[in-house]
Formats: structure tokens, C-alpha cells, sequence
């Protein structure tokens, strides 16, 4: 166990490099060569807020223990408004964002409030990190008004970097949010985590759905060789005057959610505009779409609708549909009184066992 390290700086900005400074050579005397890195970027990040944001004098303090070392920063703003970044931020600016970095880099982080001061603080690791588990799935809410499942089945051999979630963002505010990280195994499995963890985040700070994609593409890209493309559908649910729901969404580089009508009807209901991390400057725009009630909509992860094959059983007219969205459409086309979940469960069992599949599907009373 080393001992605990600590340097305080004036609310001023060149305090941030020499603190940069310090958090490199302590790592450096440390022999956590693995973590400087990033430990050098998010403590840049957690010090310019506190400069910007709190405008108070700042202490930095370095632990380590285990294969892991720990950075906290300790300003004097003891309000509970976690900082983020205004509209107009250049996406290319080395610190200031809030506190989305942390999320997308730190193994873990939190903040800690005292009568005067705040601490945030980061965790990495230093050596060999146990393999990541594929995200599990946090309490979901109930949604007055709106019935829905989420079906997820994992791939055979390998975690496939899927994700899905269900929360609320806000006192009769729902958000929803399901995706494909490109790619295989651990690296997938981290990046879908820290995704599902950032999307919450923004969602708490106010953000809007097109605003929340916008900012973690931002992250993604900034992540240069070592990020991955994400597709992303996020959307957000409110209560319309009278009944049914209005929706908010944004489909990045995601195959697009598919309305069924009480009638039968099956349209698309959104277009799709660029993965995560394809283009640096892209500003996404979100559409609204108004469902009426029983009307239903499907959210399926892209290796869902790849693997839907001609035949699949427990489809009515399955003999009749292609494989790919437009197989999914004329499926659907089909069915008009089913529940959230079996249809849900027939999704995953007509994709057979050819990988990874998501599935959200929701109903509106």
C-alpha cells in the first residue's frame, strides 16, 4: 500500500497543468504505467470544472492499492449540480465537459458532498482487469399508460456488445435506448456499459434526447484508435393531452423502430442518421411521433433483424417473409393483439441461434 498523495492549487487555470503534472509523476513513481493516460485526461477534466464551475481553490489526492489507483479532486462548491457542458462547446476542446469523460474512461467514479466542498473522484486499473460481464439490466419502471418488454439473448461464444435500457429521466419522462457496439468481447462489453451509464447520466442532467446523442458521440469519436462505431436508438415517452404518447427519438446508424397499428399497419417510424463515432461534427435532430392508444412499437438490436431467415417458426406467414427489415415488417403485419412480451419471445426464437439479439417492444393503452 503506497501512501496517499495529495497537492492543493489556486482557482486559476494554469493550476490544471500542474496538476496534470502531479498525477503523471505520481503514477509514474508508482509504476502504474497503464492508467496514466487517462488518469492524466479525466483529472485535466474533474480540474478545469472545478476551476470554471466551482471557482474555488482545488485539492488533488492519489491513492493506490491492488491493481487499481484512485484520483479524487476537492473543490469548495458544495451545491448538488453536477457541471455539463452548454450548447455552444467546441466538441474538440480538451476539458470541460462535465462529467461524461469519466463515465466513458473510469472503471469507476462518484461524487461525495460535504457541508463545504465536493469530491469527485475516479478509479482505474493498473494491471490485468478481470474480463467485463455483459451489462445487466437495472430495475426498470413502470410506465402509466404504456405495457413493454425487453428480451435479451446472449450470443453463444462471444459478448457481442448489445445493449438496452429502460428508465426515467425525470417526473413523467421516460427514456429508452437500444444498441449495437461493433465488434466482439471484452472491449464491446465496457463500451456498451459505459454507454447505457452515460446515456442515464445526461438523461439526469437534463439533456435532451438529441443533445444526449450528439454529446456521446463526441466521446466516441474523441476516443480515436481505441474507440468502436455504436448504433444507438434513443427515444424518450411523454403522456399526450387526452391518450396516448408522444415520442422523441433519434436513430444513430440503428435500424429504425417499426409501428403496428391496430389495423394491421406496419410503418417505420423514423430515419436513421450517423453510428456514434463515424463523424466527428455530426448534431443529431430528433423526431417526434405521436402513438395512439394500441398502437405497438419494436426496437430490435441490427443482429435481431439480420437473423430473422425465411420460415421462421411461430411467425404467422413467416413462409411469405424475407430475412432483414422488411421480413420484420411483413411479420408484424400479421399479428394485432398480441402481448408485449410474446411478441418479444417470438422475435428471439425466429432469429434461431446465430448471435446476440436485443429486443424492446412497447404498447400503448
Amino acid at each position: 500500500m503506497h501512501p496517499i498523495v495529495r497537492a492543493a492549487y489556486p482557482a486559476d487555470r494554469t493550476a490544471v497543468a500542474q496538476a496534470r503534472r502531479f498525477v503523471r509523476e505520481t503514477l509514474i513513481g508508482w509504476g502504474a504505467d497503464a492508467a496514466i493516460d487517462d488518469a492524466v485526461l479525466l483529472t485535466s477534466e474533474l480540474a478545469t470544472n472545478a476551476v470554471i464551475h466551482a471557482r474555488t481553490p482545488f485539492e488533488v489526492i492519489c491513492r493506490t492499492a491492488g491493481t487499481s489507483v484512485q484520483v479524487e479532486v476537492v473543490d469548495g462548491d458544495s451545491t448538488q449540480v453536477l457541471p455539463a457542458p452548454g450548447d455552444g462547446d467546441d466538441p474538440d476542446r480538451i476539458s470541460g465537459r462535465g462529467l461524461l469523460m469519466p463515465v466513458m474512461l473510469a472503471a469507476e467514479w462518484g461524487v461525495s458532498y460535504a457541508a463545504a466542498s465536493k469530491t469527485v473522484w475516479f478509479r482505474l486499473c493498473t494491471g490485468a482487469a478481470p474480463v467485463p460481464s455483459p451489462p445487466q439490466p437495472y430495475a426498470t419502471p413502470d410506465i402509466p399508460g404504456v405495457e413493454y418488454g425487453i428480451v435479451h439473448r446472449p450470443a453463444a461464444e462471444a459478448y457481442d456488445g448489445d445493449l438496452y435500457d429502460v428508465f426515467e429521466a425525470a417526473p413523467g419522462r421516460w427514456r429508452f435506448a437500444i444498441g449495437d457496439v461493433s465488434g466482439t468481447g471484452p472491449e464491446a462489453a465496457t463500451v456498451a456499459g459505459l454507454a447505457r451509464h452515460g446515456l442515464r447520466l445526461l438523461a439526469a442532467e437534463g439533456h435532451g434526447v438529441a443533445d444526449v446523442i450528439t454529446r456521446l458521440n463526441h466521446a466516441v469519436v474523441r476516443e480515436g484508435a481505441h474507440g468502436r462505431l455504436m448504433t444507438l436508438l434513443h427515444g424518450e415517452l411523454v403522456h399526450r393531452p387526452g391518450a396516448g404518447m408522444r415520442l422523441a427519438l433519434v436513430s444513430a446508424g440503428h435500424p429504425p423502430p417499426l409501428r403496428l397499428t391496430p389495423s394491421g399497419e406496419v410503418t417505420s417510424v423514423s430515419g436513421t442518421q450517423s453510428s456514434l463515432g463515424a463523424v466527428r461534427d455530426t448534431r443529431f435532430e430528433e423526431e417526434t411521433i405521436d402513438l395512439d392508444p394500441g398502437d405497438v412499437l419494436l426496437c430490435v438490436t441490427g443482429r435481431a433483424v439480420d437473423g430473422i431467415a425465411p420460415g421462421a417458426i411461430g411467425w404467422p406467414s413467416a413462409r411469405h417473409a424475407g430475412a432483414g427489415a422488411d421480413g420484420l415488417a411483413r411479420l408484424l403485419a400479421g399479428w394485432t393483439d398480441l402481448t408485449a412480451d410474446a411478441v418479444a419471445d417470438h422475435l428471439r426464437r425466429s432469429t434461431g441461434e446465430a448471435g446476440e439479439v436485443a429486443v424492446l417492444m412497447l404498447r400503448v393503452g
